[in-house]
């Protein structure tokens, strides 16, 4: 697996070396960067394959915005940058590379209605060149939603299996009901690699966020992003897990083997304010910064899974700060929900072999 990594770092570098020296015309055709003001949107947006998300406020005016973007070098976009456009309608930017061989079309959709609802019905492979799967929703337009994604993209640079079934997050077909449920695994990791970092265990973990995967190498908690726009307070979070330990060694983040250990599983949900200094938690924060409102976290009782191997409910009040009030006409703020099969897996830590499955989320919403 070294191998492959180092040919990925060979071929950044000749990437970033490429960058530096004039080329006569720029082969790509993207949109770089995308924004709506700020007394439209309630967060970045998110960019999906030629999706451009962004949830919105409520009854805001969206019949002439002016967005402000980026594009590759050279190229060129119709509308162009600076043109009103009615977000009420089905907007779509056609990109057109520097040398006119290459075109790439984005569509702009627009959220207006958040889904709390998690059923892990539907996976999609969102990454062309990886074979793994990533949960997605539908909201009530039929809107394709990515609201979660997981380690599997951070995997997916030093460990590349040729199967979704061979990631630590896939669907699974032990469900409780429908077709699906979501598989969170761990299993032993590459170890050291090129002595930047070192991954003595690999830990299933999906949460409602973004991970940037180059980062994850540097700094795995600052590479994870957690948090999704909400326009309602949540009061619980529910839903049927099964959770086993695994067998095999427990690891802890430095490598070395601890005899005798066992491992944990993690669900909870954060639900937090953001402002000018905070616009998304991530590893080095999820439970302690102060701008977190409340908390719904398993009970650690529960997190070593039930003896018999079935599936257990689970009802969850979110807890709040005290004297903490909520204002949703003064402040605005965001949910993350956070699933893994080791409990200290964003540090690399915990057993081979434990498995984590979750199915038919919900977050009880005021």
């Amino acid at each position: 697996m070294q191998s492959r990594f180092i040919i990925f770092l060979s071929m950044l570098a000749i990437s970033l070396s490429s960058c530096i020296r004039d080329e006569p015309l720029n082969p790509e055709a993207d949109i770089l960067t995308f924004s709506l003001p700020d007394s439209l949107v309630l967060s970045d947006p998110t960019f999906n394959r030629n999706t451009i998300s962004v949830t919105v406020r409520k009854d805001v005016d969206l019949t002439s915005v002016v967005p402000v973007m980026s594009i590759t070098d050279g190229a060129t976009v119709v509308p162009a940058i600076g043109t009103p456009v009615n977000l009420n309608d089905n907007v779509t930017y056609t990109v057109t590379s520097a040398d006119g061989k290459h075109q790439r079309v984005y569509s702009v959709q627009i959220i207006t209605k958040n889904i709390y609802k998690y059923s892990f019905e539907n996976w999609k492979a969102l990454y062309a060149g990886f074979p793994y799967l990533t949960p997605v929703e539908y909201d009530d337009k039929g809107n394709e939603l990515t609201p979660w994604d997981s380690s599997n993209k951070g995997i997916s640079i030093y460990m590349q299996y040729k199967t979704a079934e061979e990631y630590p997050i896939h669907p699974s077909t032990d469900c409780v009901e429908g077709s699906y449920a979501a598989e969170m695994t761990s299993f032993k990791g590459p170890g050291n690699i090129l002595g930047m970092v070192n991954i003595p265990l690999v830990a299933g973990s999906l949460f409602t966020g973004v991970l940037t995967p180059l980062n994850a190498l540097k700094d795995p908690l600052l590479a994870t992003q957690f948090g999704q726009p909400v326009t309602e307070k949540p009061l619980r979070m529910t839903g049927w897990y099964k959770y086993s330990a695994g067998t095999g060694n427990y690891y802890n983040s430095d490598g070395t083997i601890q005899a005798g250990k066992k491992d944990s599983c993690s669900i909870f949900a954060v639900f937090y304010r953001t402002d000018e200094t905070l616009k998304m938690l991530d590893g080095t924060n999820i439970k302690t910064h102060p701008n977190i409102v409340a908390i719904a976290m398993l009970p650690a009782a529960n997190r070593a899974g039930s003896k018999d191997g079935k599936y257990e409910h689970f009802d969850i009040p979110f807890e709040y700060k005290e004297g903490v009030t909520v204002d949703f006409s003064k402040y605005t703020y965001k949910m993350t929900i956070a699933l893994s099969s080791s409990y200290y897996g964003d540090k690399y830590e915990g057993q081979e072999g434990s498995r984590l499955l979750v199915d038919d989320l919900e977050i009880v919403m005021e």
